[in-house]
């Protein structure tokens, strides 16, 4: 026997209203997010002191993109019969390791 057409809706609305606004919420702070973000923080320079005597300290993408350039500014460059192709990058090796 099959439940009434109305006790179909009542249980399509009791999953689909807060799954929508659910959703719905989640559009909304996201939107906010990228429309409003936080400023970027300032570079605190103890962090680097800190670091260096040892102390673990947050770090952020943009702090790992500059030690980057500056590794490879400073990097000689390589000697070999053809032409050299790109460098291979240290985030690449570190992302192949990790997933494998």
């Amino acid at each position: 026997m099959l439940p009434p057409v109305a006790a179909l809706f009542v249980a399509f609305f009791w999953v689909a209203v807060p799954a929508i606004l659910l959703m719905a919420v989640w559009a909304g702070v996201t939107a906010y997010q990228l429309l409003f973000h936080d400023d970027a923080l300032s570079l605190d320079p103890s962090a680097r002191r800190r670091a260096a005597a040892g102390e673990s300290v947050p770090v952020r993408l943009r702090d790992i993109l500059e030690d980057e350039r500056a590794r490879q500014s400073m990097a000689e460059p390589a000697s070999g019969d053809g032409p050299a192709g790109p460098p291979a990058h240290p985030l690449f090796d570190d992302l192949w390791l990790r997933r494998n």
